[in-house]
C-alpha cells in the first residue's frame, strides 16, 4: 500500500508526535476539568432564565478557529505548539458533547459517550505513532524541516536547544551530498543568531522535558522489571473492577467479556516479555510490553470505560506514562543501534 503523504506530496513533520500528543493531553484534560467543575456547580447553563443556552461546544469551536487561524496567519513552525494546545482544549470542549449529538433527546450523560471520547483520543495517539514507526522520515524530508526551522532561525526567534536538534537530526542523514539543499541549510542554520525560547515554544520546551524524563527512567536498571509489575498491576486492576461489576450483577455482559480479553491478552504480553527478557534480551522484552500496553488501551480500557469512568481513568493515566516509558526506551535502543 503506498504512502498517501507521497501522493498527495506532502512533506511530514519531525514535530508530528509531539503536536499530537500535547492536542489530545490538552482534549483529555479539558474533558476531565469540564466535567469536574459541572458536577461542582450543579450544572448550569450559561444564559440563564434567558431562554438560551450557550452550549459549550461552542467555545469550542472558537478555539480550534483560533487555532486554524494561526497555523494559516504566520510562517514556520512557531505557532505550532501553541495552536495544538488551543486546538485540543477546543476539541475537548467539542466532543465532551458527543452525548447530544448521537442521541434523539440530547442526552448530555449519555453513558456510552466516555468510550466514544476514549476510543477517538486513543486511536489518534496510536495512529500517529504506527503511522511515524511504519514509514520512516526520508533525507529529503528531513532537510525540508531543518529549512522550516530555519524560517525561525532567520526572523531570530529559533532557541539554541531547537537548532541543536535539528542540526543533530542533519547529522544523521543516510547520503547529506545526494539531498539538495542539505549544506546549504546547514550553513544558515549555523549562522544564525539563537535566542530564548518564546512563549509558543515554551509548550516544546516541556515536551522535551517530559521526553528527557522518561528517557532517564527508561535507562534505570531497575526500569524493566518495574515496567512488567506495573502492567501486571494493571490488569489486577482491572480484574478487581470486573469482579465488583459482576457482584453488582449490573447488566453489562458485553463489557464484562472485553475487559476479560483485553485483561487476558495483557497478562499473555507481559508474561512473555518478561520471559523474553532473559531469553532473548531487553529490546524483545520492551517490544512484548509495548503490545501489553496499546491492548489494555485499546480494548481493556474501552469497555472500562463503559461501567467505570473512574476506573478506566486511572487506568488511562498509568497506560499513558507506561506507554511513555516503553517508547522512550525503544527510541533509545533504537539510537544506540545506529
Amino acid at each position: 500500500m503506498s504512502d498517501p503523504t507521497r501522493v498527495l506530496r506532502l512533506v511530514r513533520s519531525t514535530k508530528a508526535v509531539q503536536h499530537l500528543t500535547t492536542f489530545v493531553v490538552a482534549g483529555v484534560s479539558t474533558i476531565l476539568l469540564t466535567r469536574l467543575y459541572l458536577a461542582l456547580t450543579g450544572y448550569p447553563q450559561i444564559g440563564g432564565d434567558t431562554g438560551l443556552h450557550v452550549a459549550h461546544v461552542l467555545p469550542g469551536g472558537l478555539l480550534m478557529l483560533v487555532a486554524m487561524g494561526l497555523q494559516f496567519s504566520y510562517v514556520g513552525p512557531g505557532p505550532r505548539p501553541l495552536a495544538a494546545l488551543l486546538g485540543g482544549v477546543g476539541f475537548g470542549l467539542f466532543i465532551d458533547e458527543v452525548g447530544k449529538f448521537v442521541t434523539s433527546d440530547n442526552d448530555y450523560f449519555f453513558a456510552p459517550s466516555a468510550a466514544i471520547m476514549y476510543v477517538v483520543f486513543t486511536g489518534f495517539v496510536v495512529g500517529a505513532h504506527f503511522w511515524r514507526r511504519r514509514v520512516p522520515l526520508s533525507d529529503a524530508e528531513r532537510v525540508a524541516n531543518a529549512a522550516h526551522v530555519l524560517v525561525d532561525g532567520l526572523a531570530g526567534r529559533l532557541s539554541a536547544r531547537r537548532r541543536a536538534e535539528v542540526l543533530h537530526s542533519l547529522d544523521g542523514l543516510a547520503r547529506p551530498g545526494d539531498v539538495q539543499g542539505a549544506a546549504q541549510v546547514r550553513g544558515l542554520l549555523e549562522d544564525v543568531q539563537t535566542r530564548p525560547p518564546s512563549l509558543p515554544h515554551r509548550v516544546e520546551e516541556l515536551w522535551h522535558r517530559v521526553g528527557e524524563f522518561f528517557t532517564r527512567l527508561s535507562s534505570s536498571r531497575y526500569a524493566l522489571p518495574v515496567m512488567g509489575v506495573l502492567l501486571l498491576a494493571q490488569t489486577a486492576w482491572a480484574l478487581v473492577v470486573l469482579v465488583g461489576l459482576v457482584l453488582s450483577r449490573a447488566p453489562h455482559g458485553v463489557a464484562v467479556v472485553g475487559v476479560l480479553v483485553g485483561t487476558g491478552a495483557s497478562v499473555v504480553f507481559t508474561a512473555t516479555g518478561l520471559w523474553q527478557a532473559r531469553r532473548r534480551g531487553r529490546r524483545a522484552a520492551v517490544e512484548s510490553f509495548q503490545r501489553s500496553v496499546l491492548t489494555s488501551l485499546l480494548l481493556t480500557q474501552v469497555f472500562l470505560f463503559a461501567v467505570s469512568q473512574f476506573a478506566a481513568t486511572a487506568g488511562l493515566v498509568v497506560d499513558l506514562a507506561l506507554l511513555g516509558l516503553v517508547n522512550a526506551d525503544l527510541a533509545r535502543m533504537r539510537r544506540a543501534d545506529r
